[in-house]
C-alpha cells in the first residue's frame, strides 16, 4: 500500500524519527519513495486497519493518507477523471486542498470542481460537515522564490498527490493532556506530544513494561499507559512520588508500580522493555547537590541492569551536557540524537540509546 504522511513542521527531524520508530515497532515494513518538507511518501506491507493503528499514536504526524494517484497541478483534472470513484466512495465525501507552504492555489474553486466531477462519478451526496469519505490533494514539490531580502516563499508546486484520508491526529488528546490539567502540576513538566514521541522512540509497544525512573509528574508515563503497558515509576522528591500516582491512578490505569527512589539505588524485580526519562539538570536539591554528567552515567549504569537485551532508552537531556561523554564508560551505545529547541536559553537533546 502506497501512503502519504503530513508531518509537523515544528521540528527537523523529530517527526520522520518517531514515523520510523513506530513502524519498526510495529513490525511494518516500508520503503521511502519521495520526501517534501512535511510531506514523506512511503510503500507500507500493511493493510488499511494497520496504518490507521500506526497514525492512532504519533505525537507529530498530522495525517496518512491512503494514495491514490500522483500528478501536477496543471493534470489535476484529468487525472480525477482517470479515477473509478464508484470503487473508492460508498458514502457521503468531500474534497479538501491541501496546500504545503501555502503556495498560490485557489482552494475554493478546487475543491468546488474536483468534488462535481466526483460526485458525477460515484453519484453519492457531499457531506462538508460530516463525510464518511474526504479526498484530500496535496499540492507538494513546492517552487521557491527567495526575494531581496532573502526570504524564501512558496509560489507554486510540481506536484499533487491525490489521497483518501485514513486516519488524522486526534488534536483533543494533547489539549486534555495538558500538564495544568491533571491532579497534581508541577510547572517544567514536559508537554504530552513531546512525552508521546519519546515513547515512540523508545519502541513501546502494546503490553510491554515501560520504566520512567525520573517520572515528575507521570507526563511520560501517561502516554505509555495509553498503550495498555505495564508502568514503572521512580523520583527522588517525594511531592513528585505522590503526584504521579495521583495522576496515573486519575488517567485509569491499575497496572503501575512508584517508587520513592534514588534511581541509582533503584531496585525493581521486572526486566523492562523500554525506558522513557527526562532527568532533572543543574546543581539542585532535586539532584541531591549532584554534578548533571556524573548523575546520568550513575544513572544509565544502574537502568541497564534492568532493561532488555532488545530494549532502548529514550533520554532527554539539556544541549550543553556531551552526551558521548555521558556514555563513554557504561555499556549502552546512541543510536540517535534529535534537538529540539524549549526557549530562548535552553534547547532539549533528545537521545536514543540500546545496549552494546
Amino acid at each position: 500500500m502506497e501512503i502519504t504522511v503530513v508531518l509537523s513542521q515544528e521540528n527537523e527531524t523529530l517527526p520522520k524519527a518517531e514515523l520510523l520508530a513506530r513502524l519498526k515497532t510495529l513490525e511494518i515494513d516500508y520503503e521511502i519513495i519521495n520526501e517534501y518538507p512535511g510531506i514523506i511518501e512511503l510503500n507500507v506491507d500493511a493493510n488499511k486497519e494497520q496504518v490507521i493503528g500506526l497514525g492512532s499514536h504519533l505525537g507529530y504526524t498530522h495525517e496518512i493518507l491512503l494514495t491514490l494517484s500522483k500528478t501536477t497541478p496543471e493534470e489535476v483534472e484529468t487525472s480525477i477523471k482517470e479515477i473509478s470513484w464508484k470503487e473508492h466512495i460508498k458514502d457521503t465525501f468531500k474534497v479538501r486542498v491541501k496546500r504545503m507552504g501555502n503556495g498560490e492555489v485557489d482552494k475554493d474553486k478546487t475543491e468546488r470542481l474536483i468534488g462535481g466531477i466526483i460526485k458525477q462519478d460515484c453519484q453519492m451526496p457531499v457531506s462538508l460537515d460530516n463525510a464518511v469519505h474526504t479526498i484530500k490533494l496535496v499540492y507538494t514539490d513546492p517552487k521557491i522564490c527567495t526575494n531581496e531580502f532573502k526570504e524564501d516563499k512558496v509560489i507554486g508546486y510540481n506536484k499533487t498527490i491525490i489521497t483518501e484520508l485514513l486516519i488524522e491526529q486526534d488534536k483533543r488528546h494533547f489539549f486534555d493532556n495538558k500538564p495544568h490539567k491533571r491532579p497534581y502540576f508541577h510547572p517544567g513538566s514536559m508537554s504530552p506530544k513531546l512525552a508521546l514521541c519519546m515513547v515512540n522512540l523508545a519502541h513501546v509497544k502494546e503490553g510491554d513494561i515501560v520504566l520512567d525512573p525520573f517520572c515528575g509528574t507521570g507526563g511520560i508515563l501517561i502516554e505509555a499507559g495509553d498503550l495498555n503497558t505495564t508502568l514503572i515509576a521512580s523520583d527522588l522528591e517525594k511531592c513528585m512520588y505522590e503526584g504521579t500516582k495521583l495522576n496515573l491512578a486519575h488517567e485509569g490505569f491499575e497496572n503501575f508500580k512508584v517508587y520513592w527512589e534514588d534511581v541509582r539505588k533503584l531496585e525493581i524485580e521486572e526486566t523492562v522493555d523500554a525506558v522513557a526519562m527526562d532527568p532533572p539538570y543543574g546543581i539542585s536539591t532535586t539532584l541531591g547537590g549532584e554534578d548533571t554528567k556524573k548523575l546520568y552515567t550513575e544513572a544509565l549504569v544502574a537502568i541497564e541492569k534492568y532493561l532488555k537485551d532488545d530494549g532502548h532508552i529514550c533520554m532527554a537531556s539539556p544541549h550543553y551536557i556531551d552526551m558521548n561523554e555521558v556514555v563513554e564508560n557504561t555499556p549502552l551505545k546512541i543510536l540517535e540524537q534529535h534537538s529540539i529547541r524549549m526557549h530562548k536559553s535552553l534547547t532539549r537533546i533528545i537521545t536514543v540509546l540500546a545496549k552494546k
